[in-house]
């Protein structure tokens, strides 16, 4: 038997009995079309004819403001009330009322279907949450979202009679939450692919919770997700940051901190280094107003600053080279005139104990005319380049400091191993070995030491390029780490008011000119302390000669 729809316009409704009137309570739309729909063409018959199972449950689905929806009897004969009928909409309503659920529901029969079965036959119950369960509505397929449970619904003997679901739809819940997770991955997305650096604390331990690539790579790699700051950057306690969070996690207030240095060790390996920071600690609050973590936003400027620094230290350099220019000027006049006085002396002399005080004096005086020409070329760069052997350059070299090495009893050992001349600016390499053997020989004051120079031909692996290698070892006390960082910073010097902190940033600025390499190695572990210096400089490009040994190992054999 074909089941009868609700009743349309222009059909003609026969009057149920008073009977059955009397026995659907409620009112409402459903309520309504259940009392006037002419049950009697459907497998459950007349109201007044209905089992009390049915027409208890009916009565109560009607009454109900939750969604409800009853499948009766074996051919599942459907009912439901005004709290359901928005989820069907025009599509089914108000069809769906007394209709076959399989003819009802065939776009959903194969997930409904077995549920329902499940019920009638076994008595199961069930409970299904956020199920998704597309319907046909709004004249297409649409996919939409229930909660809801299957329950059996029994007769007075105890047979299960028919099929209740209370359900509620969720498809706005979980397209609202559906598209909360989109924005929260794509918001993910760009704090990952932010160039500033970004992390999420959490908490008054400073625990992180979210960090992004710029801000792993400012700390070095580390693992972080679930480690307080404290724990996981414990250079950061000392430096007073740890101490910054708490007062911006007590007071709320945010702190901002520009051009900031922070001492950070990118791996357990390496030394701290000092990286500029401009940043803001942001508190993060909870609905009710109360701090909850805090946010930290900022770049790194350690580059800017540092080119803010490679200028204001060029502009001193500059003053430097001007004022070493003007003494070394005014040294020359005199030095000349003393110059002529010894020459005229010397000619003059009878005794030979004031001859060789006279020849002494011409030997002091051509050194202070050394330093005087070097200090000239510090500030003046000569212009022409020509080749130049390792001997004449340190045998060029040496002589001004005769008189030190005598005094700080500095013994000189000396081998060369190359003759092979190579294009520079000699005045340049000059300055360079100068300031090398200068400082040795401080090194090993007043103790004394050994002082060793050598020279041969290298390869520098990494290029590949072919040249000579130069180098300068001492027998002093050696430098420490920290120390060995800094040596060549403009500016940075260890012997107090006696030094100017230049001579190594500028040799390594020659040396950067000649396409040169200069590296350095240091010790303080007895007995074998001291420093090693080796200059790498390059043949012209015309020259091609194998060699058989490289910088490194120049490095490692220069004290043996």
């Amino acid at each position: 038997m074909t089941p009868r729809c609700a009743p349309a316009a222009g059909d003609v409704i026969p009057e149920p009995s008073a009977t059955g009137l009397n026995r659907i309570f409620g009112t409402g739309e459903m309520a309504d079309l259940t009392r006037a729909y002419d049950w009697s063409h459907t497998p459950v018959g007349p109201i007044d004819e209905w089992p009390e199972a049915l027409l208890i449950t009916v009565n109560t689905l009607l009454c109900s403001r939750h969604p409800m929806f009853l499948w009766w009897g074996k051919e599942l004969v459907q009912f439901y009330n005004d709290a359901y009928r928005p989820s069907i909409r025009e599509d089914k309503h108000p069809s769906a009322l007394g209709q076959r659920g399989r003819e009802c529901w065939p776009e959903v029969w194969p997930i409904i279907g077995p549920q329902i079965e499940a019920v009638m036959t076994r008595g199961e119950a069930s409970w299904h949450e956020n199920q998704l369960v597309p319907i046909y509505r709004n004249g297409k397929l649409e996919d939409v979202y229930w909660t809801y449970g299957y329950s059996p619904v029994r007769g007075s003997t105890g047979e299960i009679s028919g099929t209740l679901v209370v359900c509620t739809e969720t498809t706005e819940i979980i397209l609202a939450r559906h598209q909360s997770q989109l924005e929260r991955e794509r918001l993910a997305d760009l704090f990952q692919q932010a160039p500033a650096f970004f992390a999420v604390l959490r908490g008054p331990e400073h625990v992180f919770e979210m960090v992004n690539p710029p801000y792993q790579e400012l700390i070095g790699q580390r693992h972080l997700l679930g480690k307080s700051v404290g724990e996981a950057v414990p250079e950061a306690v000392e430096q007073g940051f740890i101490a910054l969070l708490d007062e911006v996690y007590r007071t709320g207030q945010p702190y901002v901190g520009r051009g900031t240095p922070l001492q950070l060790a990118r791996s357990a390996s390496q030394p701290l280094e000092v990286r500029y920071l401009d940043f803001v600690y942001q508190p993060r609050r909870e609905q009710d107003g109360t701090v909850c973590g805090i946010i930290v936003l900022g770049v790194d400027v350690t580059e800017s600053k540092r080119a803010e620094q490679v200028l204001l230290q060029s502009e001193k350099l500059n003053a430097v080279g001007r004022l070493a220019s003007s003494i070394a000027h005014e040294i020359n006049n005199p030095l000349e005139a003393v110059t002529n006085l010894l020459y005229l002396a010397q000619r003059a002399a009878v005794s030979p104990t004031a001859q060789h005080y006279l020849e002494a004096a011409e030997v002091e005086l051509q050194r202070v005319s050394a330093i005087a020409n070097q200090t000239l070329r510090f500030y003046r760069q000569s212009t022409n380049s020509k080749p130049a052997t390792a001997q004449e350059l340190i045998g060029g070299t040496l002589p001004l400091y005769q008189g030190r090495l005598t005094n700080s009893r500095v013994t000189i050992e000396r081998r060369d191993r190359t003759s092979r001349p190579f294009t520079c600016f000699d005045g340049e390499i000059r300055q360079v070995l100068s300031n090398l053997v200068g400082n040795a020989i401080d090194a090993m004051n007043p103790t004394g030491g050994r002082l060793l120079i050598r020279s041969r031909e290298a390869t520098d692996w990494a290029t590949g390029r072919k040249g000579i290698v130069l180098t300068v070892a001492d027998t002093g006390p050696g430098m420490s780490p920290s120390t060995l960082n800094r040596i060549f910073e403009p500016f940075f010097t260890t012997k107090d008011t006696s030094g100017t902190g230049l001579g190594l940033w500028i040799s390594r600025e020659i040396v950067d000119r000649h396409r040169g390499i200069l590296k350095v190695r240091s010790s303080q572990s007895a007995p074998r302390c001291g420093t090693v210096f080796a200059l790498f400089l390059p043949f012209d490009q015309e020259a091609q000669e194998n060699s058989v040994q490289s910088i490194s190992e120049e490095i490692a054999t220069a004290r043996e």
